[in-house]
C-alpha cells in the first residue's frame, strides 16, 4: 500500500492544497484541492463567476492565494513570481488573447523562447559561439515542430493585427508552445471560434498531449462541454469557489450537482423525467 501510494504521487505534476482565495469578502476560491496527473488533459469547468480563471491565476503565479499551498512536481511553488514558474515548465494561454498586434507571428512565437537563450551581451552583438547555436537551435524548433503543428506556414511573416481570429489563436497557442512546457494552461482556446476552428484547435490540443514530441500536461478550462467530454481524461467541476466534483468525463456528466450548477433545479427535473 505504502508503494503504491508513493507511485501515485510520482504521476502527480500540479496539486492544490485547500486554496482559497479572497477579494474583499467574496470567496472566489474556498478550499480548493485539484491533482493533475502526468500526461492528463485535465478540464475545469463551471458557470459564468465559478473561479475558473481565478484558479488558472493562482497556478500560473498572477494571484497569491490567501490560505493553502500549490506544488509542481512536488515542490511548494507558493512565493514563485510568474517568471519562475514559467522556467518550471509552467506556459499559458489566456481568456483575451495577449498577443503584440503590430509584430510579426514568428515574432510573436519566438518571445516564448526567451527563458531558453542564455547568450551573454558580447556573443549577442557578434553572433557567434553559444548565441549562434541557441538562435539556430531556436528556429529549427520554431519553425519545423510549432509552425508544422499549428499549420501556420502561410501566415508566419504576416502582422498579427491583419489575422482573423481564429488565426491569433493559433498564434498565442504557439507561443506558449515556445516555452516547451511541461504543463500548459488553456484557458478558453475555443471561444469564439466557428466549428471548423473548434474542431482543429481541439485536434491540436490532443497533439500537444498525445504525441510522443511534445506529451505535455494540459489543464482546460472551456464552456464548449462537447469537446471538454471528448478529449478530457479527468473533469473537475467549479461552482461559486467549492468543488462539486472532480473525475472521468462520463462520472461528471452524471452528476446531479452538476446538472443543477448547469441548469437549475426545474431543468435538471425535467431532462431526469
Amino acid at each position: 500500500m505504502v508503494h503504491a501510494a508513493k507511485s501515485k504521487a510520482k504521476d502527480v505534476l500540479l496539486e492544490l492544497e485547500d486554496v482559497h482565495m479572497y477579494f474583499g469578502r467574496v470567496a472566489a476560491l474556498a478550499g480548493v484541492n485539484l491533482r493533475v496527473r502526468k500526461g492528463e488533459i485535465h478540464s475545469i469547468i463551471g458557470p459564468n463567476g465559478a473561479g475558473k480563471t481565478v484558479m488558472m491565476n493562482c497556478i500560473n503565479g498572477l494571484y497569491k492565494p490567501q490560505r493553502g499551498n500549490i506544488f509542481f512536481d512536488g515542490q511548494r511553488v507558493n512565493g514563485f513570481a510568474p517568471s519562475k514558474r514559467a522556467r518550471l515548465g509552467i506556459a499559458r494561454t489566456f481568456q483575451k488573447i495577449e498577443l503584440f498586434g503590430g509584430m510579426t507571428v514568428l515574432d510573436n512565437i519566438r518571445l516564448g523562447r526567451h527563458i531558453h537563450m542564455h547568450s551573454g551581451i558580447f556573443s549577442g552583438g557578434m553572433w557567434i559561439g553559444k548565441t549562434k547555436r541557441e538562435e539556430i537551435e531556436s528556429r529549427q524548433f520554431i519553425e519545423e515542430e510549432i509552425i508544422d503543428l499549428l499549420e501556420i506556414e502561410s501566415i508566419r511573416h504576416k502582422t498579427v493585427n491583419m489575422l482573423p481570429y481564429g488565426l491569433q489563436k493559433r498564434v498565442e497557442l504557439g507561443r506558449a508552445l515556445a516555452l516547451q512546457p511541461r504543463l500548459l494552461l488553456l484557458d478558453e482556446p475555443l471561444a469564439g471560434l466557428n466549428l471548423e476552428e473548434v474542431e482543429d484547435m481541439a485536434r491540436f490540443i490532443l497533439d500537444i498531449n498525445e504525441e510522443e514530441r511534445w506529451k505535455v500536461t494540459c489543464i482546460l478550462v472551456e464552456h464548449d462541454m462537447g469537446v471538454v467530454m471528448d478529449i478530457s481524461h479527468t473533469v473537475f467541476v467549479l461552482n461559486f469557489g467549492h468543488k462539486i466534483v472532480d473525475g472521468a468525463p462520463e462520472e461528471v456528466q452524471a452528476n446531479p450537482e452538476v446538472v443543477k450548477a448547469y441548469l437549475g433545479e426545474e431543468d435538471m427535473y425535467t431532462t431526469r423525467r
